[in-house]
């Protein structure tokens, strides 16, 4: 409503009536001042659905007023936490569209109000959602809420340096009519979001964002939760049951990619001398040509397929990003713990998980042989490498960080049998000739 009118009904005195019996439950608030009267009527039962009616007239006509809900749940504990924050509504007839926090307000301005035919929309964080399913999708307009709020840089020191937060909020119902809504405040968990739906049968399953993988993590959930509640009993040893079993159907591609890259080494000094003969040619000189078609005939008499290191790579990694993002996602490894972790959601406090990765990862990359790196590049991977995920695991959910350790550890595993086959010595022959001409080449 206008700004004089939002005023009086937010200090406004309303009068409250109750009704409903067992576990359903009625109220009823309305206010009433000159030419304007209010109602608001709630329904509440057992589950995480309210059903909303409000109404506003002012001189015998209705003003627009939509239910809202203004802002977060009371979880975020820090920048990462309200960074996770969006909105999301579904169209008639459309897929979910997600609108995230950016920084110069043009995806979700604040404010901005669309008028369309919606089967819901709604707010949410990592792990909580309030979603508005409209009695009458066809007539449903809803507005963008975004605020600016201070919190504690560090949520240990509550009195202590502040820092800006975005902080967003939704509001959903009819414009000049009264709205008929029924409001959705609850976790993001997949058998409660699946139960609730819209006027017209749509499920908020969409609510839960499984990324672009989501038709591989669905399933993939569904599997790790069987796996929780039949076989493990906690989350923290289901994620690592589950890592050691992906990494172990997947050890079939990364076989076939090691022996990709071992035809490549082979061929890389013949490759090599190819490459320098047409140096002297300019990228479009059409000798340049004949480059390529001797290369091809190298490849086709020494059975190399330039793409075949790519390809298992590219068919491991959905399964992989998909995993990582289902654990990003699942409010079950809220306040889950895992021996000494009280919080699989929460990042590792003692840091034990940021030190195993660097301890393991710098294991994993001495181990693999690396014929096609010379020895200055093998010290920047091992340096590198670690770090970097290291990095990664300090501030992320402990539950990533423990797939992160299961996984390299077993690759770990499986690279030390590795490097006991024909193929594994071959390889680490083929390093040691590498290394050895590079030293020669130096004196």
């Amino acid at each position: 409503p206008a700004g004089g009118v939002r005023r009086g009904l937010s200090v406004g005195v309303y009068g409250a009536k109750r009704s409903g019996s067992g576990g359903a439950k009625e109220r009823t608030f309305e206010y009433a001042e000159g030419d304007l009267t209010v109602t608001k009527e709630f329904h509440f039962d057992n589950s995480y659905v309210v059903e909303v009616k409000t109404s506003v007239r002012r001189g015998g006509s209705y003003v627009t007023a939509l239910p809202a809900w203004p802002a977060g749940f009371g979880d975020a504990t820090g920048l990462p936490s309200y960074a996770e924050q969006r909105l999301d509504y579904v169209a008639t007839g459309a897929d979910v569209k997600r609108l995230k926090l950016d920084k110069s307000g043009k995806a979700i301005s604040g404010g901005r109000v669309v008028t369309g035919s919606y089967q819901w929309v709604g707010a949410s964080d990592a792990y909580f959602g309030a979603v508005f399913l409209p009695a009458q999708p066809q007539n449903t307009s809803f507005a963008e809420l975004r605020n600016a709020i201070e919190i504690p840089k560090d949520p240990a020191n509550p009195q202590g340096e502040k820092a800006k937060a975005e902080v967003l909020g939704v509001a959903a119902g009819s414009e000049g009519a009264p709205s008929d809504v029924r409001l959705f405040a609850g976790p993001k968990a997949v058998d409660v979001l699946e139960s609730v739906r819209s006027a017209e049968g749509v499920d908020l399953h969409g609510v839960l964002d499984f990324g672009i993988f989501g038709f591989i993590g669905r399933p993939l959930f569904a599997w790790v939760r069987w796996t929780q509640e039949h076989w493990t009993s906690n989350w923290g040893w289901t994620i690592v049951l589950i890592t050691v079993l992906i990494n172990v159907a997947l050890l079939p591609l990364r076989i076939s990619q090691i022996k990709s890259s071992m035809k490549m080494q082979k061929v890389a000094p013949q490759m090599q001398a190819i490459q320098a003969k047409y140096k002297k040619y300019k990228l479009d000189d059409p000798r340049r040509g004949e480059m390529q078609k001797e290369v091809a005939a190298l490849y086709q008499e020494h059975g190399v397929n330039p793409i075949g290191g790519c390809l298992p790579v590219i068919i491991q990694m959905p399964f992989l990003f998909a995993f990582y993002t289902m654990l990003r996602n699942a409010i079950e490894l809220r306040h889950a713990p895992w021996l000494y972790l009280s919080d699989l959601s929460a990042p590792d406090h003692y840091h034990i998980i940021p030190v195993a990765t660097i301890v393991l990862m710098v294991i994993m990359q001495r181990m693999m042989p690396a014929a096609g790196m010379s020895k200055e590049q093998q010290k920047m991977m091992n340096m590198m490498t670690p770090i970097m995920f290291a990095l990664f695991t300090w501030s992320v959910a402990s539950g990533l960080g423990l797939y992160i350790i299961t996984g390299t550890a077993v690759q770990i595993v499986q690279q030390g049998i590795m490097n006991r086959t024909e193929m594994g010595r071959e390889m680490r022959a083929m390093a040691e000739k590498r290394a050895a001409k590079a030293a020669e080449k130096k004196r």
